[in-house]
């Protein structure tokens, strides 16, 4: 093991705590409870990696402890070793495992069986932890652009579908915007790729400073944008996407002249019940982003119901 784990032994019988003790004392903290009250206090407060549990306490029967491990969200991925000093039959050892049990150890216990049942234990977890972690990290980044780490289209997309949802479960505003940087094409051909990719990142950087918590923002392509702004009326995204637009005047990057200067034009379209889908609000949206380039560009415009 790379770092100590946590290891929570609960049996009622001082000689069984201390032999499972000192068998593993070497590969985990240990932890002891004597009955099933203190053992499931001990495992809220102590958060271990694996449990030993005896199945006959003085209190409450192991195979109920084990299945109250496992009801709780809190602590039913941690996995429990059975203790047991009785034969164990074919029915016995599947209501074991019904409620919840990784595996048995069987008393009189040997030291070197329980070190080696807690050892392969701790190290299934740890390969679980680290494959979650990895899925994670796959999720994440098949979920976003990685040139701005804004949401990619895909995954915007999918996220303002789920708002429209809810958007017509709850009955609240939601409006939707398409941003397109004015003149970006001049930016690559004047001063090349490099500082057109900085420029794309600087923007992403400021949307995501300036829009609120509850907003999305994804890079639908391109230098195009979009944002998702719930519970927010056409009022307040103007509001917000104006304070963006400022901040855009500020955004410089490598080499860039004293009088560069960035801006953008937005569509803005509420999103009515009526959308079968977020694109049918960013379509809008688009046919008003095309009228604010139209109009001149660097203003917002808003899509006619």
């Amino acid at each position: 093991m790379s770092f100590f784990e946590k290891v929570l032994i609960i049996d009622d019988s001082p000689i069984a705590r201390e032999l499972a003790a000192r068998a593993i004392g070497d590969v985990a903290d240990v932890i002891m409870a004597e009955t099933g009250k203190s053992g499931l206090v001990k495992l809220l407060e102590e958060r271990p990696t694996l449990v030993l549990l005896d199945v006959k306490l003085p209190d409450i029967d192991g195979m109920k402890v084990c299945r109250a491990i496992k009801a709780d969200s809190r602590t039913k991925h941690i996995p429990v070793l059975l203790i047991t000093g009785e034969e164990t039959d074919a029915d016995t050892e599947t209501k074991a495992f019904e409620a919840g049990a990784a595996d048995f150890i069987r008393k009189p216990m040997h030291p070197s069986v329980v070190r080696a049942r807690v050892k392969l234990q701790l190290e299934l977890d740890l390969r679980a932890r680290a494959l979650n972690a990895a899925n994670i990290e796959l999720q994440r980044l098949a979920s976003i652009d990685t040139l701005t780490g804004c949401m990619n289209r895909n995954h915007f997309l999918a996220t303002a579908d789920q708002e429209l949802s809810r958007m017509r479960r709850h009955d609240y505003a939601v409006t939707t915007a398409v941003l397109d940087l004015d003149h970006f094409k001049n930016v690559n051909d004047t001063y090349g790729h490099a500082a057109g990719d900085e420029v794309l990142q600087q923007a992403a950087q400021v949307l995501r400073e300036i829009v609120r918590h509850e907003d999305s923002v994804g890079r639908l392509g391109g230098e195009e944008f979009g944002i998702l702004l719930p519970v927010s009326d056409i009022s307040g995204a103007r509001t917000v996407l104006g304070r963006v637009q400022e901040a855009f005047a500020g955004v410089r990057f490598s080499g860039a002249p004293k009088d560069f200067s960035l801006s953008a034009s937005i569509g803005i379209s509420e999103v009515y019940h009526r959308d079968a889908k977020i694109e049918d609000a960013l379509k809008r949206a688009d046919v008003a982003l095309y009228d604010a380039k139209r109009g001149g560009r660097n203003r917002i415009c808003v899509s006619m119901p």
